[in-house]
């Protein structure tokens, strides 16, 4: 007898299928959300790079992400356009400059757009993020004619093939110090007027610069949404030359090495070397003599009692 062939039932077969896509949904669904954030820099080199910054958001606070793989773009996700690819570090950020490849593409628009691709792994998917940028620059100069010691920094802006006046961004002016900036004034921010100029007064009088008195200005542009980060620098003679400090470390001190030493303190050191020694060799001599007088009249003594035994002898 033959058995009897089951039908297969339709929903059997469904219900099936969505257990199966039950655990590789559940693992997409677990996977955290990654934040891509691209920053345009534009030195006072002249040579643009961009900053990448990769972080999730853990209860309230954001925490930075190492290890994670982006690719940069310029322009368009093609592979031709690819500006380069890396690894974030500890502190979840990475930077990347422009290659000499791409710079035929760069020079051909006044604004780009770059597009920053990272890889999806285990605990994060795939997160894009692109930054569009307009070609700026700085320019810092003097017053001339102003009583007082002043700057005034230009902001423009690629538009085609001309350099126009950008209005309305904020900057800030500093000299360049060990370690970091120091503001030229009371005033943190200033913002350039219809003419795309800001004006400056320079507060900082008697700032000790180099060996001619020059100081390094520097005109900063930070997190402009359309400009970017911008840096530009000035060297200025509105310094106090720097006075190279005399170094008596070579010289006779007190403080210097012992054969740099000063003569009287080398005699005075002779001197009581030679009075200390001189009277242990005395209190030795003295010993010695001592002792050779001690030998001499025992010697004596030995000659004296010989003598009046032989004439006890003689008279007995």
């Amino acid at each position: 007898m033959k058995p009897k062939r089951t039908r297969n039932n339709p929903f059997l077969i469904y219900f099936i299928f969505l257990l199966s896509a039950v655990p590789a949904w559940s693992q997409d669904s677990a996977k955290k959300e990654l934040l891509l954030d691209l920053a345009y820099y534009m030195p006072a080199s002249r040579v643009p790079y961009i900053m990448i910054q990769c972080k999730t958001k853990e209860g309230k606070k954001f925490q930075p992400v190492a290890g994670v793989n982006v690719q940069v773009y310029l322009d368009n996700d093609s592979s031709v356009n690819l500006l380069g690819r890396l690894t974030t570090d500890e502190s979840g950020e990475g930077k990347l400059s422009l290659p000499v490849t791409l710079k035929a593409n760069w020079e051909s628009a006044s604004s780009h757009n770059f597009i920053g691709i990272s890889e999806s792994t285990s605990i994060f998917d795939q997160a894009k993020s692109e930054l569009s940028i307009t070609k700026s620059k700085l320019i810092i100069d003097t017053v001339v004619g102003a009583e007082q010691r002043s700057l005034e920094i230009s902001v423009l802006s690629l538009k085609g093939t001309e350099w126009v006046p950008t209005a309305g961004v904020e900057l800030k002016l500093g000299i360049s110090r060990l370690g970091g900036s120091l503001p030229i004034s009371d005033e943190e921010t200033y913002t350039t007027d219809s003419t795309g100029k800001a004006v400056a007064e320079f507060k900082r009088v008697g700032m000790p610069g180099d060996e001619k008195g020059n100081l390094i200005v520097q005109a900063k542009v930070e997190d402009n949404s359309e400009l970017g980060n911008l840096v530009s620098e000035k060297t200025l003679p509105w310094g106090i030359e720097r006075v190279q400090e005399k170094n008596e470390f070579t010289e006779r001190s007190l403080w210097a090495t012992r054969d740099k030493a000063p003569i009287w303190l080398w005699m005075m050191a002779g001197i009581i070397m030679t009075i200390v020694w001189g009277t242990i060799l005395y209190l030795v001599l003295l010993l010695l003599k001592i002792r050779k007088l001690g030998r001499a009249e025992m010697k004596n003594e030995e000659l004296r009692m010989k003598s009046e035994k032989v004439q006890i002898e003689l008279t007995s």
